[in-house]
């Protein structure tokens, strides 16, 4: 039995049945107490079925669906399946609401788990592509450029514009570390330097980049993907969520309105059912009671009347 704190008055008035009544029917349910009804003759009792639990308005007003506690008293005598076919009817911000309830942890696992354009989608409204360069580690820096999706022809004309002070230091450094010499003339131009490295093979070419002090490849990076963002998804997930762990949980959530409303119900559907249940409690109501009346009759049968208070008594009941 589902009990609720219903409208009695709505009882009297439309099916003249008094509170002294309905303390006769003891735990009964509604459905209960109307086929009581009807078998003694009341006629409008016999027309609920018709008049009410078909009717989502009607449902509304009974069972004051408007109330919060009453929503969920219902939904918490769900199961999972149930309430994650409700959740399907929430707004985006009602299930944006509810990943609060995860921890912090569990919310960054749960981004990790998505495809890498949508955690972007999540990092680049909290940090803009400088500050997210600079703080992640600088080993994920090199990682980046061991992609094959790099251009280049516009990495060799970004290197044209680096002083020959730093991209000799470069040389110097991927000749120590890669070919385990000293760079004899440490003095090459821009324009050798270039030549250079256009010369290379692709391994070593990227072996060489990642030899750039940090500030170079910070810049190379963001010039690359000034022209094509898309490049950002190159980063290990490891990168792209990095910097969202130096988020309070609050702001993480904040900046996940972009997601569509299937990805946040995935993550929502994670929750016990306890939870999920106080999260879907959100729903409109009569969004609730249109899906209580077309799908849920079975529950509504199982509702009953949570506490009765002395009224005066209907006709029927002086009758």
């Amino acid at each position: 039995m589902i009990r609720l704190d219903i409208d009695l008055s709505y009882l009297t008035k439309n099916f003249e049945i008094g509170t002294q009544r309905l303390n006769q029917y003891g735990a009964k349910s509604i459905d209960e107490i109307m086929e009581a009804e009807a078998a003694q003759g009341n006629t409008k009792a016999a027309d609920f079925q018709q008049d009410v639990i078909i009717d989502p308005k009607q449902l509304v007003k009974l069972f004051k669906l408007s109330n919060a506690k009453n929503r969920y008293a219902i939904l918490s005598q769900m199961n999972s399946q149930d309430l994650e076919y409700i959740a399907q009817f929430l707004t985006p911000e009602d299930l944006q609401m509810g990943l609060m309830f995860f921890t912090k942890t569990k919310i960054l696992n749960l981004i990790y788990d998505l495809p890498k354009n949508k955690i972007c989608s999540i990092v680049f409204q909290a940090f803009s592509a400088e500050q997210f360069l600079k703080m992640i580690p600088e080993k994920e820096l090199n990682k980046f450029f061991e992609s094959d999706k790099l251009d280049k022809n516009k990495i060799l004309d970004f290197v044209k514009t680096i002083p020959e002070e730093k991209l000799n230091k470069m040389v110097e450094k991927y000749m120590f570390q890669e070919e385990g010499k000293l760079q004899e003339d440490n003095n090459w131009s821009k324009e050798h330097v270039v030549k250079w490295l256009d010369q290379l093979k692709p391994e070593k070419f990227k072996k060489a980049l990642q030899c750039f002090e940090r500030e170079e490849k910070q810049s190379l990076i963001l010039n690359l993907t000034k022209e094509d963002k898309n490049l950002f998804t190159e980063f290990s997930k490891n990168a792209l969520t990095f910097p969202l762990k130096q988020l309070d949980k609050g702001d993480i959530v904040k900046c996940m309105d972009k997601l569509e409303p299937d990805d946040l119900m995935k993550m929502v559907n994670e929750l016990p059912d306890e939870l999920l249940a106080v999260v879907v409690t959100q729903i409109d109501p009569m969004v609730f009671a249109e899906l209580l009346s077309k799908n849920f009759q079975d529950v509504l049968a199982e509702i009953g009347i949570g506490c009765l208070l002395y009224t005066s008594p209907s006709p029927r009941d002086r009758g």
